[in-house]
């Protein structure tokens, strides 16, 4: 018991260390604007905001580094996919999401590579951790000051609200070398995030390709295959009891994830053939997406 209890304390201790390091970056966010092309080949080592021209509803943080990545959005990522089923829901104490990472055998540089949140969420984190007064990170602060003042949420009464409850949040990391307890990010890897991470946005605010998402799901996949994305799901600790977020998911995974590390037949479970029966199928039927559909692992735009 006391073993387990002092690894949670010192992978606190190590992430607040790591905040406070990080501590330059917290601040004003740069906001610049740019397509799939333009965002996918920028450089920086402050973190940039992106309007992303194809798509007015959304923004895209990027950021430089990835334990700064995770200390951003970790723990509302935690609340937004992990707790369908609480009958309580709350956002976790530093110590929890600590701990809960930890249990999960990850880091906050790796418990996630990129995130999808709509602006409905955020106001929802926000306003729960005001609610049970736990303290967040700077960089937590940081990102709702930035939605404070870019008027997609305000507060009133001591209550956040969403000014645009549909807008987007979405963020992806920079490429870097493997340094102190962060891995190492290629030009590949960061593609196939902001690639995936695009297609959750065309999920959430396309309603054509959404309702496509969700008559492939339910015509397009046998059971077994369903069943095959549920495991896969819940072996990363989404709620697959929340159907949305699973079609999501695969969507997002099947087609705009070029990246054997992050998924592939093996890791689906399931034959080579039946998941290039899969992909096709999803293509041939012509989706409603303005994004690349047949990318290949290592291919870059």
């Amino acid at each position: 018991m006391r073993l387990p209890q002092f690894v949670n304390r010192v992978v606190l201790v190590l992430g607040l260390a790591a905040g406070l390091l990080g501590s330059a970056f917290v601040g004003a966010f740069e906001v610049k604007e740019g397509d799939l092309k333009t965002i996918f080949y920028a450089k920086t080592d402050v973190p940039v905001v992106w309007r992303y021209t194809p798509n007015s509803e959304v923004m895209i943080l990027d950021m430089p580094g990835l334990e700064l990545l995770g200390r951003t959005f970790n723990r509302v990522t935690q609340l937004t996919e992990q707790q369908y089923t609480e009958a309580y829901p709350r956002v976790l104490t530093s110590q929890e999401l600590s701990r809960y990472i930890g249990n999960a055998h990850r880091t906050f540089a790796n418990f996630a590579a990129g995130h999808d949140l709509r602006i409905s969420d955020l106001v929802q984190f926000f306003n729960l951790a005001d609610r049970d007064k736990v303290e967040l990170f700077p960089e937590e602060y940081a990102l709702r000051d930035f939605l404070l003042q870019q008027g997609l949420i305000k507060e009133w009464r001591g209550f956040y609200q969403a000014q645009k409850p549909h807008s987007i949040i979405l963020s992806i990391p920079q490429v870097q070398d493997r340094r102190g307890n962060e891995p190492a990010l290629t030009s590949q890897a960061r593609y196939a995030i902001l690639l995936h991470e695009l297609s959750h946005a065309e999920f959430h605010t396309n309603a054509a390709y959404n309702k496509y998402c969700r008559g492939f799901w339910a015509s397009g996949l046998t059971e077994s295959q369903r069943e095959a994305f549920r495991k896969f799901l819940a072996g990363m600790r989404y709620s697959v009891e929340n159907e949305e977020l699973v079609i999501n998911e695969m969507q997002a995974y099947l087609v705009f994830t070029p990246d054997a590390g992050a998924f592939s037949a093996a890791r689906l479970g399931v034959s080579e053939s039946s998941l290039a029966g899969m992909r096709e199928a999803f293509v041939r039927g012509r989706p409603p997406v303005q994004l690349p559909l047949r990318v290949k692992a290592g291919e870059l735009p």
